[in-house]
């Protein structure tokens, strides 16, 4: 039945089994909350459910959703701990596949939990795990930092950067299943200190800086083709920015300040991809470059950054809904601990974080995860002992992935996943 599904069922199969809501499946997937039901009831009558939790049930039997704690085959692991889980769907009652499927449901709650629950406020160092939810994956081919990275059919793309050698155009696709990078199609145009987003099955990546004395900044915005290995050009940035902080909404691209060869920028330009338009639109209340973006609560969080005298601690929220109806589309949020530029930020189950970045001390910066019910900053168990900067990090599934930067003077291929999500199993009582 799985093989019935398209990619597309299958990765919103994958959301619902993850605790997704309708509206931020359409927020992660750039669609209607309309589409998402039209998919849903398309979903259950090709795999035969009646509800989200059956169908949460039928996507871990299928591998759609990885199982923390699940024993490997050959384990001596109790198997009465994944009974629920594992046992043929014809030998399942529903009520268990109920309880099964409400345990998967708390991965959400858990996610979010964290803060209330496992982790120290930021004055404070949080205790240490029990087990590291970091891990050590396949290093790049090419080690480079201000790359750019994105994801698209369980495949992570990372493109563009600055290696020992120059200004970067090589992409390479990360093969979780495999643990492996492999080289694809070089960018057109080699930069760094670029971002990257998926749109309608599609790569975006604006302008960049294309030399190391930061005086050449590009204007394009290339646009890679993944299924066919190819790149092509769109319409040019009004201007020529790097070091921006990038985010997709509603399936807009908005490019928020950067660097244009001269100055720090307070802009805010927006591309519709079917128009194939750039916009400007209300100005960030601080100009800054190397800053990072998220979309959490609805809202385009905007975090830290620098402004050409010192790294910034501020985080202002943008809500474009606003701005299209010619109200203040700014808010002030919660400051970070501390200032920092240069940092890895992705937002995975309605949350924010923040990893590695430059401050104003020689030394590794916590990692941080940002809650908007809360409007408060968290930290959380770092990746690596060491300072780590001009990374990119990215979602993917439930884990969150950190690739390349640099450490120290020189760019590094260090990729590491940190298990966002994670599921919880219990005994069966017979």
């Amino acid at each position: 039945m799985l093989n019935d599904l398209s990619e597309r069922e299958q990765e919103i199969l994958r959301l619902v089994a993850t605790g997704a809501s309708n509206k931020e499946i359409a927020q992660k997937l750039f669609i209607t909350t309309n589409t998402v039901k039209v998919h849903l009831r398309n979903i259950f009558t090709k795999i035969g459910v009646a509800s989200r939790t059956e169908a949460t049930v039928f996507a871990i039997q299928a591998g759609l959703v990885q199982l923390e704690g699940a024993p490997i085959s050959g384990s001596s692991a109790e198997p009465e701990l994944i009974a629920p889980v594992l046992a043929p769907r014809a030998r399942m009652s529903r009520a268990w596949l109920a309880i099964a499927a409400l345990i998967v449901l708390l991965i959400g709650v858990v996610s979010v939990g964290m803060f209330r629950q496992t982790s120290a406020p930021v004055s404070a160092s949080p205790a240490p795990p029990a087990r590291s939810r970091w891990q050590e994956r396949a290093v790049l081919l090419t080690p480079r930092s201000g790359l750019a990275a994105a994801a698209y059919e369980n495949r992570i793309y990372a493109l563009g950067g600055e290696s020992a050698q120059g200004i970067s155009a090589n992409v390479e696709r990360y093969d979780p299943a495999s643990d492996s990078w492999i080289a694809l199609a070089s960018k057109p145009t080699a930069v760094t200190d670029v971002g990257a987003a998926v749109i309608g099955g599609q790569i975006f990546v604006p302008g960049g800086r294309r030399d190391s004395a930061h005086l050449q900044i590009s204007d394009r915005l290339e646009v890679y083709n993944p299924r066919q290995d190819r790149w092509e050009q769109r319409a040019r940035l009004p201007e020529p920015i790097s070091a921006y902080a990038l985010a997709t909404f509603e399936g807009k691209l908005y490019v928020f300040g950067g660097w244009n060869g001269k100055r720090y920028l307070d802009s805010v330009y927006v591309y519709a991809p079917d128009e194939d338009v750039w916009r400007a639109q209300t100005p960030m209340p601080t100009a800054r470059g190397y800053a990072g973006a998220a979309v959490v609560g609805g809202k385009i969080l905007v975090v830290g950054g620098f402004d050409g005298q010192a790294a910034l601690a501020i985080s202002e929220a943008y809500l474009p809904e606003r701005d299209i109806a010619q109200d203040e589309p700014w808010e002030t949020r919660a400051s970070l601990p501390e200032g920092r530029y240069g940092m890895g930020v992705t937002n995975i189950s309605n949350v924010a974080y923040v990893i590695g970045g430059e401050g104003e001390k020689d030394r590794a910066l916590a990692s941080l995860q940002y809650s908007p019910e809360e409007d408060r900053w968290i930290a959380f168990e770092n990746p690596l002992p060491k300072s780590w900067a001009y990374l990119s990090l990215i979602s993917f599934g439930s884990y969150v992935y950190g690739i390349g930067g640099k450490m120290g003077d020189a760019p590094t291929g260090q990729t590491v996943a940190y298990q966002a999500i994670y599921t919880i199993l219990v005994p069966i009582i017979r």
